[in-house]
């Protein structure tokens, strides 16, 4: 009976599935903005709102898909900010140093591109954190930028 508890207790899960890779998580579907905050103390919190006016509505309607090939689509969402923009306009992505750091060349929201810290990432939430100058502020600060399924 012993034996049995045992063989029992070590057998691996058979339903199939193993953990998702991250390059499957940012790629599952596209990501749309959540929130963004100033991080004054550098835990990883957005603590503080970005100043008026820093995000306009234009930006955080848009849609940002990453394709597991590497590539990508930013979509301008129902509104523009300029309405001689594309709707849609294609960028390159990687994962650098350990997959902690995303690496996009064109901006995804106001100041948001180049090497861009990874604060989290699930099955339903990208949290991003990058150093940026915001309009009002006089040095540069580092936002943290939550994404959504």
């Amino acid at each position: 009976m012993m034996s049995a508890f045992t063989i029992t207790a070590c057998s691996k899960d058979d339903s199939g599935s193993s953990p998702k890779t991250n390059t499957e998580k940012i790629s599952a579907s596209a990501w749309k903005y959540d929130k963004a905050g100033i991080d004054l103390d550098n835990n990883g919190t957005g603590e503080t709102a970005l100043p008026a006016g820093t995000l306009e509505a234009c930006e955080t309607d848009n849609l940002i898909i990453f394709k597991s090939d590497g590539n990508g689509t930013l979509d301008e969402g129902a509104t523009k900010c300029d309405a001689g923009d594309p709707q849609t306009t294609s960028f390159t992505w990687t994962f650098t140093n350990g997959e902690t750091v995303v690496n996009f060349p064109i901006a995804i929201l106001a100041g948001v591109d180049g090497d861009v810290k990874i604060l989290s990432l699930t099955e339903t939430k990208l949290e991003l954190s990058k150093q940026v100058t915001v309009p009002g502020v006089p040095i540069p600060v580092t936002i943290v930028v939550t994404l959504k399924h």
